[in-house]
């Protein structure tokens, strides 16, 4: 049990000994993924529910879907995971890579992600696939993120 209201500094070390307690427990939660047989729009609802949101996917969500969904600025992705969720938001609704042209409009710096987007992805994939940092944060600095 986690007592509640407690410092900053009580909250690491019970987080570590938790993690040391539990670092060799299978892992039973799995990432829920959408049924590619789904129409778009339901893919869409699916990642309202279900997919890993920031500001950052929920503006091309909102840019491309048309649905408010924001209570904030439209927002690019400023480190590589928040281009993840987006990368994500795209696996989930592949239909609109194709639409990815619309976010353009939104900033310059949305236009120069859209350019470079597939150069973008190989790059996260390599860092998701290895797990050591390979340069996505610097080159995505380079497109003015």
């Amino acid at each position: 049990m986690f007592p509640m209201p407690m410092g900053v500094g009580v909250l690491v070390e019970l987080s570590e000994a938790f993690s040391l307690t539990h670092k060799n427990c299978p892992k039973i939660w799995k990432q829920p993924v959408v049924d590619q047989r789904l129409t778009e729009k339901q893919k869409a609802d699916w990642w309202l529910e279900h997919g890993e949101r920031g500001v950052s996917s929920e503006t091309i969500f909102q840019t491309i879907d048309g649905r408010i969904i924001l209570e904030h600025e439209k927002c690019h992705p400023l480190d590589p995971d928040d281009f993840r969720r987006c990368y994500l938001l795209l696996k989930t609704i592949p239909e609109w890579k194709d639409k990815l042209y619309m976010m353009e409009k939104v900033s310059p710096v949305w236009s120069e992600l859209v350019d470079n987007w597939d150069r973008l992805s190989e790059i996260l994939e390599e860092q998701i696939r290895t797990g050591k940092p390979n340069g996505v944060y610097e080159f995505m600095k380079k497109l003015g993120c």
